[in-house]
């Protein structure tokens, strides 16, 4: 019945020992920062709410766990709820101690409680530092809120090391003789994000510092400017033999178009296989029967690993979607659990959430009554998914984690340490939304930008043509069914762009100044993305130019870039089969080139500013914005219209006048005779280097 299970008998052979989180115990884990009247809580039926709980790191599904409070506040009566995996909820702003029984002994956690505060307030952000000099450790930190507020920083010790926090501030080199992570929180009318650093004693006592500082919360170096390419695994490969082979041998293309990072919708034994119609959404994959095969129809383990071989060799690393909040409701672990007769039934009974066990109608969310939810309360279910986490880890160079807000917070915090201490270069991506701040700090290092995409979807919807009769190429009425399946997952959640200034262009500017207000980690990345395969084509929606401008906005706003695999060759259904030998080559040159400027050009990389400018246009369908490279002090402006016709642009900055991706002229003017005398024309999209020192270097397209 049991799935392979690793880790009971000292791990898989084939991979290499068994991943541990923290130091192995069952401490569970970093120190917690909440709010009162929110608390730590894993809610049943609500369908948006991220949901967090408290619970011991490697867990033993049979083992005895008892939660209990050490000290609290004045006043305070709030008590962890009964069971292994407990929630708490302070009730009085404070610190408590609490304590964790388990089979290696107690083990303390504290939980610091922020009065409740106006949800709708700036929420601060905080960068923590160290220098180590005369035998101590000092710590330094830069707290920041958008407005007038001027926020203060508390400081806390990881609880599983010793106190060696001293009442100046300061930690002494002495007192480090393992790893010491320490956590920054800014107060000011909310609390902020945790920032962390970790003190690394040196392995040579002769080391002068004898202490090094790192910061565990950067992502890793190769993901930070990288390309991402979303492909839907069964659709992208050759149609007539889609395989993981045929994968492999559509590489040149990604490697051509600049892809850093390939993205593989669920491959693995599924309920949705090739042959699933498209009023159920196709053969998407997220609905797993076995979390360690691969879909036979695919190919095999090895074939899998030697696309991921071939993707090395181009540069390439792969990302694996990681379904966990849920299985298909033909996995044999829930077939166990709804059949009384099974002889696992009693076992497998409490690895699902119950709307009402009685009525088999298990918790689900938006309807998909066919994949109901895991139940992360339960230690056993949480044992078996690290084992998941462990075998995938060994294969692949990041995750992208599906329904992330549907896992409690506390599960995606072990996983991070976990995979993080055995390989710093994991890359964790997460889909929340609306996108939720607290999976940054220590849980994932990017997130979907799920603010920048409803905004381009409200100007796709007041400025596109709402047509792409013309770009059908190649598509067959038949391939593009999956448009029909019904309403886009994406629409059911919440729009999180609703205070946006949709009505213009300048929203996409608003969408990433908004991430400062919503106090996001300053190492958070973002996935900045026109389409997905849970939303229907912008190119059929809104029309050509639109997207297009859609495009060069993921391509030059501050972020990580995902195409959905098609989105530069002309596919129009949501998930037809990709048009192999009928590319829109015209789209795909100018992605290509796109792409080859963002890589090249060191004022659309990561750390380059954006910065609003003074312009005119003769509609609300356009936006010009700056880009500009502290360290080498290039700057771009990018013009943007997502509107039919040609746009007039009007700035003030020395602009050379040709647009770097296309080698076109498209500015008027020196900007001598007054303030507004560069005119630019605009279609969809234009780059243009400012005139400065270095400006002529090439931009390697």
């Amino acid at each position: 019945m049991d799935q392979r299970r690793l880790c009971t008998d000292g791990g898989d052979p084939d991979s290499g020992p068994a991943l541990e989180s923290g130091d192995g115990s069952h401490h569970p884990g970093p120190p917690r920062f909440v709010t009162v009247g929110e608390g730590i809580v894993d809610p049943n039926g609500n369908e948006m709410e991220t949901r967090d709980d408290l619970a011991p790191w490697n867990p033993e599904g049979d083992a005895t766990y008892v939660w209990r409070v050490l000290e609290s506040p004045d006043g305070s009566s709030a008590a962890p709820t009964d069971g292994p995996v407990a929630e708490f909820e302070p009730d009085v702003p404070g610190t408590y101690a609490l304590a964790l029984e388990a089979p290696d002994g107690t083990h303390e956690l504290t939980v610091r409680a922020f009065p409740e505060a106006d949800e709708d307030a700036p929420r601060p952000q905080v960068e923590l530092d160290a220098t180590v000099a005369d035998g101590r450790v000092r710590l330094s930190a830069t707290a920041s809120v958008v407005g007038d507020g001027e926020p203060t920083v508390e400081y806390y010790v990881d609880d599983r090391n010793a106190d060696v926090l001293a009442p100046d501030g300061t930690i002494p080199v002495d007192a480090i003789d393992e790893r010491v992570r320490v956590y920054a929180v800014a107060v000011d009318e909310r609390h902020s994000v945790p920032d962390a650093i970790e003190l690394v004693p040196t392995d040579d006592a002769t080391d002068e510092p004898p202490v090094r500082v790192e910061h565990p919360f950067e992502p890793p170096e190769w993901a930070v400017d990288a390309v991402v390419y979303e492909v839907f695994t069964r659709r992208f490969p050759d149609r007539d033999e889609p395989t993981f082979e045929t994968i492999a041998d559509r590489l040149d293309h990604l490697e051509r178009l600049g892809i850093d990072v390939l993205w593989l919708s669920p491959f693995l034994e599924a309920e949705s296989g090739f042959e699933t119609p498209a009023e159920r959404g196709g053969p998407h994959g997220y609905n797993t029967r076995d979390y360690f095969e691969v879909d036979p129809e695919l190919g095999t383990m090895a074939d899998f690993e030697a696309l991921v071989d071939a993707c090395h060799e181009r540069g390439i690393r792969v990302v694996f979607d990681l379904v966990i909040n849920h299985t298909a409701d033909t996995h044999p672990f829930y077939e166990a659990a709804v059949d009384e007769t099974h002889p696992d039934h009693e076992r497998y009974r409490d690895w699902y959430r119950w709307e009402d066990f009685d009525e088999r109608d298990a918790d689900t969310y938006f309807g998909w009554d066919d994949i109901p939810n895991l139940n992360y309360a339960n230690p056993e279910v949480r044992d078996y998914l690290l084992e998941v986490v462990d075998f995938w880890a060994e294969r692949v160079d990041g995750f992208r984690a599906d329904v992330a807000w549907g896992v409690p917070l506390s599960f995606w915090t072990e996983v991070s340490d976990r995979v993080s201490g055995a390989d710093g270069d994991l890359f964790l991506l997460d889909e929340t939304l609306p996108s939720d701040v607290e999976m940054g700090g220590g849980r994932f290092h990017t997130h979907h930008d799920d603010v920048l995409h409803d905004a381009l979807e409200r100007l796709g919807e007041s400025f596109g043509d709402g047509s792409a009769d013309e770009l059908a190429v190649g598509n067959a009425a038949d391939e593009t069914a999956a448009v029909a399946e019904g309403d886009a997952v994406a629409d059911a959640f919440t729009d999180s762009a609703a205070g946006l200034n949709a009505t213009s262009a300048d929203a996409i500017l608003e969408a990433i100044e908004d991430r400062q207000r919503r106090g996001a980690h300053p190492d958070s990345e973002w996935l900045l993305y026109v389409e997905n395969h849970d939303t229907d084509r912008y190119l059929t929606e809104y029309g050509r130019d639109a997207q297009l401008a859609a495009g060069a906005a993921t391509v030059t706003l501050p972020g990580s870039p995902m195409l959905y695999y098609g989105q530069e060759t002309g596919v129009t259904g949501r998930r037809d089969p990709m048009n192999w030998g009928s590319f829109d080559t015209n789209l795909f040159e100018r992605y290509r080139r796109l792409i080859a400027l963002r890589k090249s050009h060191p004022a659309l990389q990561s750390d380059a500013d954006l910065e609003r400018i003074p312009y005119a246009a003769d509609t609300d369908a356009a936006v010009a914005f700056a880009r500009e490279a502290p360290a080498s002090g290039r700057r771009l402006v990018v013009a943007l219209h997502f509107g039919d016709g040609t746009a007039t642009v009007r700035i003030d900055e020395p602009v050379e006048g040709t647009d770097l991706p296309t080698g076109e002229a498209v500015a008027d003017g020196d900007g001598a005779a007054d303030s507004w005398a560069r005119e630019l024309a605009v279609d969809t999209a234009v780059v243009l280097e400012v005139e400065t020192t270095g400006s002529s270097e090439s931009a390697g397209l």
